[in-house]
């Protein structure tokens, strides 16, 4: 089973409704899909039309049970759509994280998503788990978890300056649990008729070189309508645009798979491919917008170096002693 974390701790970009609509697309080609819905905000289950007072046992239930997911795991997922699982949450996550909330008194607190998972491993194919937008004992779970992290940036300015400490942040979560944990950059909402996000888009591929997609999610208003009628844009408006765009990111993601890396070393992760050149913009306005944050303290518009150290975010809890 192939899993990937989408994880930003930015709101509004695009995060849920990736998550969502790239498990329905891999269930639509007939892959055995779990999502595992690790937002306490719950809005999985809102955009794939289950109704919340009806999940009587969720991800938060499944995490503090023992064993892990309980005698009989299966039992808390709901059947969305052929092929597809979802994993549901419910308010319970929320307070899963406190001291008193039964996760941090756990010895495996930050890998019982991974044993979860194993559990179900062999009735799917693909998991796609929906990260909360915290740093957190849920996001560790979900980065133990995962083979591979995917971050959806926006193509706007304030997204653009902040993937460098997104990345960063996830690149020191991965390298607290001590493993490798390839990254990619997934551009969202864009809009490719507008000459500023097409240019923030080439600013995303200069400053991530490699790790950027060489597919987008445009904005569609229709993936805004399916969330609203709770289907995905594959039930909804499965000739659109807007399923294209997931048409072809399932399409790179297959023909680029990743190893297994959930028991490898940080220092293992191979280094990536060289970059390939992306023309300089040359809208006078994104010069300005890439002039302003050349100037930002802190912020550099060149490539970082692979070796450089990044500050580990200071709210992050300690991962489990002994944990695999």
């Amino acid at each position: 089973m192939r899993t990937i974390a989408i994880v930003n701790q930015k709101g509004g970009c695009g995060k849920t409704t990736t998550s969502i609509n790239l498990a329905a697309t891999l269930a639509a080609r007939g892959l055995r899909t779990l999502l595992v819905d690790m937002d306490p905000q719950s809005h999985c289950a809102a955009g794939l039309g289950v109704p919340e007072d009806r999940i009587e046992t969720g991800i938060a239930e499944a995490l503090l049970a023992e064993p892990v997911g309980g005698e009989q795991p299966e039992r808390m997922l709901w059947e969305v759509a052929k092929n597809l699982r979802l994993a549901p949450s419910t308010v319970a996550l929320a307070g899963l994280e406190a001291a008193r909330g039964g996760l941090a008194a756990c010895v495996d607190r930050d890998a019982r998503l991974a044993k979860l998972l194993d559990r179900l491993a062999d009735r799917f194919d693909w998991c796609i788990i929906d990260c909360p937008p915290t740093i957190g004992l849920l996001t560790f779970n979900a980065l133990r978890a995962a083979d591979e992290a995917l971050v959806p940036v926006e193509t706007g300015y304030f997204a653009l300056k902040g993937s460098e400490r997104q990345v960063a942040t996830i690149e020191a979560m991965a390298a607290r649990l001590g493993r490798a944990l390839p990254l990619r950059i997934l551009p969202t909402l864009h809009r490719p008729d507008a000459k500023l996000a097409s240019d923030l888009h080439a600013a995303i591929q200069r400053r991530h070189g490699a790790a950027t997609l060489p597919v987008s999610i445009r904005e569609h208003e229709s993936l805004r309508e399916a969330a609203g009628f709770g289907q995905p844009i594959t039930e909804y408006a499965p000739a659109s645009e807007a399923c294209q765009d997931f048409v072809q990111l399932v399409a790179w993601l297959e023909a680029n798979p990743v190893a297994n890396t959930r028991g490898a070393t940080a220092a293992s992760l191979a280094v990536a491919p060289v970059e390939q050149p992306v023309p300089e913009a040359t809208s006078p306005r994104m010069a300005d917008l890439l002039a302003r944050m050349r100037a930002h303290a802190g912020f550099s518009a060149e490539p970082a170096s692979t070796t450089e150290t990044t500050q580990q975010p200071a709210a992050e809890p300690a991962p489990a002693e002994g944990s695999a």
